[in-house]
C-alpha cells in the first residue's frame, strides 16, 4: 500500500501500553521512514521489546494508534503481517533441519509458489554467506551464522519492514560484526529497519536516527549529531601545547582568560595540553576564534588544535540524566 516515500514505513501515535498499575510504554511516538535504519535505544526494562511486540501485533496496546506501510495495525492486523519481517532475541531456527530446510519450511507457511521459493532461498543464503553450508543442518552452525539464517527467514516474503529486537545480544563480536554488515546491505536494498539495542556502539555505527526510551517515554531522538547537539557543553576544545609551561603559571593564565571566556578548562601536564568545554549557547567557530587568539596574544605555541565531539555513550548517559 505504501508508495509515498513522505509517508513513514512505521509510526506509532500515543501509543501505550499499561501492565497493571505499571506503564511500560507512556505515549509514544514515532515515524521512521522507507528505507531508514532506525535504533530504538535504552536499558533494559525501558520498554524496547514491549514496543516491538505491540508493533509486530503480539501484543494488544492499551492505547494509541499503529500504522505499517500505511495500513492500521488495529483493524488491519492481517495486512500488516504481510509487510514486515521480525527477527525477536532468541533464534529462531530448527537445528535438526539444513539450511535450505529451514527456509522451505517458511516459504511453505508463506504459500510461495515452488519456483519463486526456490528463487528467494538461494539468493537468500547467496546473500547471508551460507551457500555453501545451504544443505548442512542449522545446529552445525555459529551462532552468528544462525542469526544470518534467522534473518534470512525473516525476509523470505520480501517485506519492506523489518523489525529486529536485540539481534546481537550475545553474540562474539565477529558474529556482531556479520550481522552488521547483513543490516547495512539490507539498508542499501531499501528495507526499513526498526532495531532496539542497548549497545551503544551498534547504534552509533548503525543508525540513520536514534531514538533513545526512558521508562516508556521517548526521551531524545535524532541523528547522532542531532542528540550532540541537545547537550549543551559537552564538545571539548583540545590544544596540544608546543612548549611545556609551570603548570600554576597556564593555570593562572586560563583563570584570567574565564572572563571573557567563561568554559571550563585543563591542563594536562602528562600531555602537555590545554582542553576547554564548550559554553552553553556557544557556537563553535566564535569558540575558536576566541581561543585562537588568546592564545597569540598570551604567546602560547602550540602544535595541534582539535575539537573532541561526544561518542554516543556520552551523549546517552547525559540524556538519560536530564530525563530522571
Amino acid at each position: 500500500m505504501l508508495e509515498n516515500q513522505d509517508s513513514p514505513a512505521i509510526k506509532a501515535i500515543n501509543l501505550t501500553k499499561h501492565f497493571g498499575k505499571r506503564t511500560a510504554v507512556d505515549h509514544l511516538n514515532l515515524n521512521i521512514f522507507p528505507g531508514e535504519l532506525y535504533t530504538l535505544l535504552g536499558d533494559n526494562g525501558a520498554g524496547k521489546t514491549t514496543t516491538l511486540n505491540m508493533l509486530t501485533t503480539l501484543l494488544a496496546p492499551t492505547a494509541g494508534e499503529i500504522y505499517i506501510c500505511g495500513y492500521n495495525g488495529i483493524t488491519q492486523s492481517e495486512k500488516i503481517k504481510e509487510c514486515f519481517g521480525v527477527v525477536s532475541q532468541d533464534v529462531c531456527i530448527y537445528n535438526e533441519l539444513t539450511a535450505y530446510e529451514n527456509l522451505q519450511f517458511l516459504a511453505d507457511l508463506y504459500a510461495l509458489p515452488k519456483k519463486k521459493a526456490r528463487e528467494r532461498i538461494e539468493l537468500l543464503l547467496k546473500n547471508a554467506g551460507l551457500s555453501e553450508r545451504a544443505n548442512d543442518l542449522a545446529g552445525t552452525f555459529s551462532s552468528g551464522m544462525q542469526r544470518k539464517l534467522t534473518i534470512a527467514g525473516a525476509m523470505l516474503h520480501e517485506p519492506k519492514v523489518l523489525f529486529m529486537d536485540e539481534p546481537t545480544v550475545g553474540l562474539d563480536p565477529a558474529s556482531r560484526l556479520q550481522i552488521w554488515v547483513t543490516l547495512t546491505q539490507l539498508r542499501k536494498q531499501g528495507v526499513t529497519i526498526l532495531l532496539t539495542t542497548h549497545y551503544l556502539e551498534e547504534a552509533e555505527t548503525l543508525s540513520d536516527r536514534i531514538g533513545i526510551i526512558r521508562e516508556g517515554k521517548l526521551v531524545a531522538e535524532g541523528t547522532i549529531n542531532d542528540l550532540r547537539h541537545k547537550i549543551q557543553a559537552i564538545r571539548s576544545i583540545a590544544i596540544r601545547l608546543t612548549n611545556h609551561f609551570d603548570p600554576e603559571a597556564i593555570k593562572t593564565k586560563l583563570q584570567q582568560f574565564a572572563v571573557k571566556f567563561p568554559a571550563k578548562s585543563h591542563y594536562d601536564l602528562l600531555h602537555n595540553t590545554i582542553t576547554f568545554a564548550q559554553p552553553k549557547d556557544s557556537h563553535l567557530p566564535g569558540c575558536l576564534q576566541t581561543i585562537t587568539a588568546w592564545l597569540q596574544e598570551e604567546s602560547i605555541p602550540y602544535s595541534k588544535l582539535a575539537t573532541i565531539e561526544p561518542n554516543l555513550e556520552e551523549v546517552y548517559l547525559a540524556i538519560s540524566g536530564l530525563a530522571k
